[in-house]
């Protein structure tokens, strides 16, 4: 006697085809980036470090780790603030003033910031649909009271020449502060890059 009832006959209908993430959403998960070694302190105070480390470059753009290191006092919510809350007190405009702000300048002149909204996300009949301007998405991450490892995607590969890094978090007595990096190492590394599955 079977106890289990009987599997059902496929339905003979075709999976349905995975939609591509657009580029400006997040990096590819299907290229093997190329690396670069970058371990740069963005901002410094007695208490709190904020560093950007992990670059891996794509030729769609690149992903890296902003990184936060607090010492001393327990910090309210590090982890909520600095992915995208805070979540344990409002968003007056105090904490709008003192907040964790970080972004980069192109070459060309294009800014692109933490402050600034994600674009949204488009009409799934225009797939191509891209942002005019530039993107910089947080995506996962994790830490505790005193540390924490945010995902981030910089969106399109910078253009060739200076890209200036800037940081500044007042309320954790980090001052504004820029960093120029030479862009050619990350384009080297972009055209590095490449298809982790055969060519069908």
């Amino acid at each position: 006697m079977d106890f289990f009832p009987d599997v059902p006959p496929p339905s003979g209908e075709d999976e349905p085809e995975e939609s591509p993430q657009p580029a400006w959403r997040g990096a590819p998960s299907d290229i093997l980036p190329g690396v670069v070694p970058v371990e740069l302190i963005l901002g410094r105070s007695d208490s709190t470090v904020v560093m950007l480390t992990g670059m891996r470059a794509f030729p769609t753009g690149l992903a890296m780790i902003l990184g936060v290191r607090v010492r001393g006092r327990v910090y309210r919510d590090l982890h909520g603030e600095v992915l995208h809350g805070p979540y344990t007190h409002d968003m007056d405009a105090d904490w709008q003033v003192g907040r964790l702000k970080w972004g980069f300048e192109f070459a060309d002149g294009r800014r692109v910031t933490n402050l600034h909204p994600w674009p949204p996300y488009p009409d799934e009949r225009d797939p191509a649909w891209e942002p005019d301007h530039p993107a910089l998405i947080g995506g996962g991450g994790g830490g505790g009271d005193r540390y924490v490892d945010v995902d981030y995607w910089l969106w399109p590969l910078p253009p060739a020449g200076r890209l200036r890094v800037a940081c500044q978090w007042l309320e954790q007595g980090i001052e504004m502060s820029t960093h120029d990096l030479d862009t050619d190492p990350f384009r080297e590394a972009a055209a590095r890059a490449k298809p982790i599955w055969p060519p069908n």
